[in-house]
């Protein structure tokens, strides 16, 4: 059972999962930072608790240290519910005066020379675990201010509490709001997708020519849209060479089936079968469609790799075993051959293909031909390393290339069904090469070049 998924949600669920997951470590970023603004504002907080202080305190006469406090810093000080305390130590390390509400004074904190503020620690007291720090004041005292340090997660959480005030008020539309932009981005970025999904909907038979535009579609999509294209135009070519031989098979058969059908009349009429002509007339019928079968599946080998299939084989070989297969029809003739080249020569190819290459070749020359036939195998360097097979006779070619043309023959008169040099091109390009006439008056020469190794398709 086929799954189906919509890569639109796909990409808002992960667009949205991303942005939920930014949230959240959003979210843990400053929760961490509450507990690191809760110790800055408690040491903010006792510095200004010391500046205070340092304010009202004064030296007497007999170098006792008084601090007056205004009204509404007192209660601070005193009460068993206040929070903050300070002690006042003299040169030589004595508590000199405490704030009302301890019963035992805050440790003794080094102060910086400087006259700067102490570090922020925390030390134990009477009141419990106390934040304090130290500064030099006047007559070289040192003042220790301190409060009681607040649990940690509860600081932490009420400062949460406090910068979140209307947070979520404002969190609910704009999640909405960002699910929605992403919604319209992933629509928008797909649109490019949908139309060319149109484009393909709309190839076909009757209009074979479209293809999927790329210039529009995005990266990402270019490899699949011209794999597709590439896809259309095998199918097209596929197509379009189908046609073409159904519609050549057609009227090519139809003159030797003519002719069949009135050899039979005139057989049924007569009362007598002229068997040697009606298998002649059948001979030439069967070689017609076998080389029509021939010719298509070697079109065909073009776009199908199991068609293609190569391996390494001895051309020199190849040449010699289709010069063998026909000697009889050459001794029929009264015709020679000869064969011109080294004893091995490798290359990759389909052995049948260029088997059926070499006879078709050697026929041509031998039914359409005159003299002696000379087959020579050679090597070329360029454009890339190949051989060179020549077969020449002595006679003389009035069409050239043109007789490469499916059923074009040189003599409309003669028994040839006119695929076999079309069967020798078609050949030579599946194996990445080419055949061609070479103007060598008076005699005929074709030339096919191959190379030792194409790319498979």
């Amino acid at each position: 059972m086929r799954r189906e998924y919509s890569l639109r949600r796909r990409l808002v669920a992960a667009m949205s999962l991303t942005f939920l997951l930014g949230l959240g470590g959003a979210m843990i970023y400053y929760y961490f930072e509450a507990y690191a603004v809760g110790d800055h504002l408690e040491e903010r907080t006792l510095q200004s608790q010391a500046r205070e202080l340092i304010g009202s305190l004064t030296m007497a006469d007999d170098g006792q240290v008084l601090i007056s406090l205004p009204s509404n810093l007192a209660p601070l000080y005193s009460g068993e519910e206040s929070t903050s305390f300070y002690t006042v130590y003299d040169k030589a390390g004595r508590a000199v005066a405490r704030s009302p509400n301890l019963n035992v004074d805050l440790p003794l904190i080094d102060a910086p020379s400087s006259g700067d503020f102490g570090d922020l620690l925390f030390v134990n007291a009477s009141p419990g675990r106390v934040a304090a720090l130290s500064v030099l004041t006047t007559g070289d005292h040192t003042l220790i201010v301190g409060r009681s340090k607040p649990d940690e997660d509860a600081l932490a959480f009420s400062l949460i509490e406090e910068g979140l005030e209307g947070f979520f008020i404002v969190l609910v539309p704009f999640v909405l709001l960002s699910l929605l932009i992403i919604w319209l981005i992933t629509e928008w970025s797909l649109r490019p997708v949908a139309r060319a999904s149109d484009q393909a909907r709309a190839i076909g038979p009757g209009n074979a020519a479209a293809r999927i535009e790329t210039d529009w579609l995005p990266t990402e999509i270019h490899p699949l849209a011209d794999a597709a294209n590439g896809a259309v135009e095998r199918l097209a070519k596929a197509y379009a060479m189908e046609r073409r031989l159904t519609a050549d098979a057609a009227h090519e058969l139809r003159t030797p089936l003519a002719v069949l059908n009135l050899r039979l009349q005139q057989a049924k009429n007569k009362g007598v079968v002229d068997w040697p002509t009606l298998e002649r007339e059948a001979a030439v019928l069967n070689k017609l469609v076998n080389q029509l079968l021939d010719l298509a599946r070697k079109e065909n080998a073009e776009n199908d790799p199991e068609e293609a299939r190569t391996s390494l084989i001895n051309l020199s070989r190849i040449v010699r075993e289709a010069a063998a297969s026909v000697l009889p029809l050459a001794e029929e003739l009264n015709r020679t051959i000869e064969i011109e080249g080294p004893d091995n020569a490798r290359m990759r190819g389909n052995p049948e293909d260029l088997r059926d290459m070499m006879r078709n070749l050697i026929e041509n020359a031998l039914f359409h031909g005159r003299g002696r036939v000379r087959i020579s195998i050679g090597t070329v360097a360029t454009p890339s390393h190949g051989f060179v097979i020549e077969v020449e006779d002595e006679g003389t070619a009035r069409l050239g290339d043109e007789l490469f043309t499916r059923f074009r023959k040189g003599n409309p008169a003669s028994s040839g069904t006119g695929l076999g040099l079309a069967i020798v091109r078609q050949v030579t390009r599946n194996h990445g090469g080419d055949a061609a006439f070479v103007p060598t008056a008076p005699n005929t020469r074709i030339r096919v070049y191959l190379p030792t190794s194409h790319r498979e398709r």
